[in-house]
C-alpha cells in the first residue's frame, strides 16, 4: 500500500508544482538528468550484483526474464509499422515503443503480485525485472531511442550511446563486480550496497514528480493524442499480456506460478524510466508522460481482471 500511496503523492506534487509554478520551467529536464546519470545507476548497482550471486543458472530463471525481450521486439516491430502507416513521425513513434514495449515490473508489479499471489512471486518478479526489463532499457531502448531521435545514426553512434549510457556502464560494472568478486565472496558487494541503496531510492519519488510535472491532461490534449494514446494503452495493459498468455500457456504448456507471474508482469503499466529516457533523447514526452501517468491508475484495475478473468 505505501507504494501506491508514493505514486499518488509524487505523481500529484508534481502536477500541482507545475500549475503552481513554484519551480522552473526546465525542473523535469534536470530532474530526469539526475535520474539517468545518478538514481538508476544506483538502483541497478544495489540489486544486480546481489541477483546474480544467488541466481541458479541451471534453473529456469529465463523464462520470466525472457518476457520484457519479447513484449519489447513485439512493441518495436507494431508501432514501428503503425508509426508508418499513420505517419506518426519518429519522435512520437519511439517514444510508443519504449513506453509500450516496457513494464513497470518493479515498482508497481512487485507490490501488486505480493498482494495478488503472495510472497513467493517476488522473486519471479524480480527476475522479470532485472535482467528483464531494465536490460533491456539499458540497451535496447537505448538503440531503439537513438534510432528514433533524429540524430544522425551510424553503428558507431549507437555503440557510443549505448556504451556512455550510465545505467548500462552500471550493468557492466555488475557483471564484471560478480565474475571477478561475487562468486567466491558474496560479501564483496555488501560493504557498498547502503550507499547504492539510497541512490537507487532516489529513483522512484523523482521520476514520478517529472512525470507529474510534464502531464497535461485535459479534453484538448486527450483528443488530439487520443489515437497514439488509446493505442499504446489498449497494447500495453490488453494486447500484450494476451499475446504472453498464448505464448507461455498455451503453446509452451506452461503452469503453475512461473507462468502466473510472467502474464501479470506482462500486464503492468508502462515503466516510468522508458518515459525518462524518451525525455532525454528529445522524443515525444507529452505521449511518453501521458503513457506512464494513465496507464498506473488502469493497471491497479486491470491487473487484478486480468487476473480474476484468467482463472489463476
Amino acid at each position: 500500500m505505501s507504494n501506491f500511496i508514493v505514486i499518488f503523492i509524487c505523481l500529484t506534487a508534481g502536477f500541482l508544482c507545475r500549475k503552481a509554478r513554484q519551480f522552473p520551467s526546465h525542473t523535469a529536464s534536470a530532474l530526469n538528468s539526475f535520474i539517468i546519470y545518478i538514481s538508476l545507476p544506483g538502483l541497478v548497482l544495489s540489486q544486480l550484483p546481489q541477483l546474480l550471486i544467488h541466481l541458479d543458472f541451471n534453473s529456469n530463471w529465463w523464462l520470466p526474464a525472457s518476457m520484457a525481450w519479447l513484449c519489447f521486439a513485439i512493441s518495436f516491430i507494431v508501432f514501428g509499422t503503425l508509426g508508418k502507416k499513420l505517419h506518426w513521425g519518429d519522435s512520437k513513434t519511439g517514444a510508443l515503443i519504449l513506453t509500450a514495449g516496457l513494464g513497470n515490473t518493479s515498482f508497481v508489479g512487485l507490490p501488486i503480485l505480493e498482494a495478488i499471489i503472495g510472497p513467493e512471486a517476488l522473486p519471479i518478479g524480480i527476475l522479470a525485472d532485472q535482467p528483464g526489463s531494465f536490460l533491456v532499457l539499458s540497451t535496447l531502448g537505448i538503440m531503439v531511442a537513438a534510432f528514433y531521435s533524429g540524430a544522425k545514426i551510424t553503428p558507431g553512434f549507437i555503440v557510443k550511446r549505448v556504451f556512455t549510457f550510465p545505467p548500462f556502464i552500471a550493468l557492466v560494472i555488475s557483471f564484471v563486480w560478480f565474475f571477478v568478486f561475487g562468486i567466491n565472496d558474496p560479501s564483496s558487494v555488501d560493504f557498498l550496497l547502503p550507499v547504492f541503496e539510497k541512490l537507487g531510492s532516489t529513483l522512484v519519488p523523482l521520476a514520478l514528480f517529472a512525470v507529474g510535472f510534464q502531464l497535461k491532461i485535459d479534453l484538448e490534449i486527450l483528443k488530439r493524442r487520443g489515437k497514439p494514446l488509446l493505442a499504446g494503452l489498449v497494447f500495453k495493459l490488453v494486447v500484450i499480456p494476451a499475446i504472453m498468455l498464448l505464448l507461455y500457456v498455451k503453446i509452451l504448456g506452461g503452469i503453475g506460478l512461473v507462468t502466473h507471474v510472467i502474464v501479470l508482469e506482462s500486464a503492468m503499466a508502462s515503466m516510468i524510466t522508458s518515459a525518462v529516457v524518451a525525455g532525454e533523447f528529445n522524443l515525444d514526452s507529452e505521449l511518453g508522460n501521458l503513457m506512464v501517468g494513465l496507464s498506473i491508475p488502469i493497471s491497479l484495475i486491470s491487473v487484478p481482471l486480468w487476473n480474476y478473468f484468467l482463472g489463476f
